[in-house]
């Protein structure tokens, strides 16, 4: 466990999800690969809190990295699992994941076969299917940011807390506090407006899919690079 900020927890063990503890309850941003749940449930334990106050588990995208231990999770705290709709027929096994973007580069599309046979986890049945009008009291308010592009529905959550915390997701990634669009996308229009949605946006601190979080002047480092794209 690695504290991000006041409430706001980075889940290790080689994959990332996020613990955000508030006077209403807990929320998990993601729920890591598939068998990984237990590691979340020892986070929650260390930092005083228990399986059965999780309120809601927020899904960033549909691929099984961000959602392998959901269904896991979903039956042992009894919380909401919410995702956006586009996303959400994949997550609960009623269609097949999207690969990840870049699979779409050349030679890597005959990899694309193979992305098919890994693991995916339980599929895990979607209680509540999130748009821009969402709002979740913890008991700040946490937001979500339409950001399709790496996926069709991948989501971003804006938690209004610390001079605002962004759950980015894999909509992009970093190096050293540079911004970029990370290694598993390639680029797109898509994936371009989804940074630029986000480089709008006021916040302080940015957790990522698959980069240590920046705790410092996260949302400069989104404007910088969205005037690039």
């Amino acid at each position: 466990m690695k504290k991000v900020s006041d409430g706001v927890y980075q889940v290790q063990k080689g994959f990332r999800a996020f613990i955000v503890d508030g006077d209403e309850g807990v929320t998990l941003i993601d729920a890591g690969l598939p068998g990984r749940g237990e590691v979340i449930l020892s986070g929650l334990k260390s930092i005083g809190r228990t399986a059965e106050q999780v309120r809601s588990i927020l899904i960033t995208h549909s691929h099984f990295d961000h959602t392998g231990s959901a269904a896991h999770l979903k039956r042992v705290t009894g919380a909401e699992l919410c995702c956006s709709a586009e996303d959400a027929r994949a997550v609960s096994g009623a269609t097949e994941i999207p690969t990840p973007p870049v699979l779409d580069r050349t030679p890597l599309q005959l990899l694309k076969p193979l992305f098919g046979l890994l693991p995916k986890g339980e599929p895990a049945e979607v209680d509540r299917e999130v748009g821009e009008d969402f709002r979740l009291q913890v008991p700040e308010d946490l937001s979500a940011i339409a950001t399709p592009g790496h996926t069709p529905g991948h989501t971003s959550y804006l938690l209004d807390r610390s001079g605002g915390v962004l759950f980015v997701g894999d909509a992009a990634s970093h190096k050293g506090g540079a911004v970029s669009l990370g290694w598993f996308n390639i680029p797109s229009g898509a994936i371009a407006q989804g940074v630029k949605t986000l480089a709008d946006l006021d916040f302080a601190m940015a957790c990522f899919g698959h980069a240590d979080p920046l705790t410092e002047g996260a949302g400069d480092a989104f404007k910088k690079f969205a005037a690039t794209l």
